[in-house]
């Protein structure tokens, strides 16, 4: 059977594990509470009511979809293994490539899932309030799921030698923080020098620059920034490079 065939039934799998799985479910439920309660919040903004519900719906969506993305790539793989199930796929031709792609880009379909169920919720609510939609939203929201495929791949990659999905949870949860203050982090190693400067650089690399995905910063930034080639190859670096290392620790798990 052809490869993608295989990663693609994989993912569409993946999907629907993860949609008829009743954290999908709970997740969209706090969601819309906490979209919802943030109009008492615009309503107390006065003249700002539009910018701060837009402003933060998209911050609870970020929040809310990065924390179902944390917990469903981390189990996604070591809850096969822990109930065996792994073994019956890999009872049949499935290459091992195949299965790790697949269920990578089953978690990316979950994501975008999830992501627009909260930005019809959102947006029901922009329209119940008579606000314009903003011109940058949907590129936020998009750079929103950028974000989480970088996540995920390193999250993937990190509960393939976890010793548990709440320590793959939290290291990549700190990665996410990191990458949020890349910036300040530049700052640092500016100002530092010696080993101390050289070891910061190292340690850059390896953590994801989400300055890049900020297009919901107040709408001001959304018409600049990096251009669509540098962040389509930036996007694919952070894909393939957690990808193939999660595939040498796969190669080494006896099926």
């Amino acid at each position: 059977m052809n490869f993608f065939l295989i990663a693609g039934i994989i993912a569409s799998q993946t999907l629907g594990e993860n949609y008829k799985n009743r954290f999908f479910a709970i997740f969209i439920v706090f969601a819309a509470v906490l979209i919802y309660a943030s109009l008492l919040v615009g309503v107390m903004a006065v003249d700002e009511e539009a910018r701060v519900l837009v402003d933060s719906g998209l911050a609870l969506m970020e929040l809310i979809a990065l924390a179902y993305a944390l917990m469903a790539a981390a189990g996604t793989i070591t809850r096969e293994i822990e109930t065996k199930t792994i073994y019956l796929v890999f009872s049949r031709p499935v290459p091992k490539p195949a299965y790790l792609l697949g269920k990578t880009a089953g978690l990316y379909l979950s994501c975008a899932l999830m992501l627009a169920v909260m930005s019809l919720i959102h947006l029901s609510l922009m329209a119940l309030r008579g606000f314009a939609l903003p011109v940058f939203y949907f590129k936020a929201v998009v750079f929103i799921w950028f974000k989480l495929l970088i996540i995920t791949s390193t999250a993937v990659f990190i509960s393939l030698f976890s010793t548990s999905v709440i320590s793959t949870v939290t290291i990549t949860a700190i990665l996410w923080t990191l990458g949020h203050f890349t910036q300040e982090a530049k700052f640092l190693i500016e100002k530092s020098s010696g080993a101390a400067s050289w070891a910061l650089k190292a340690t850059a690399y390896f953590i994801p620059n989400f300055g890049l995905f900020n297009a919901r910063d107040l709408g001001a930034r959304a018409a600049g920034g990096p251009g669509p080639v540098f962040l389509f190859i930036y996007i694919f670096l952070w894909f393939i490079v957690p990808y193939l290392f999660s595939l040498l620790l796969f190669r080494k798990k006896e099926f």
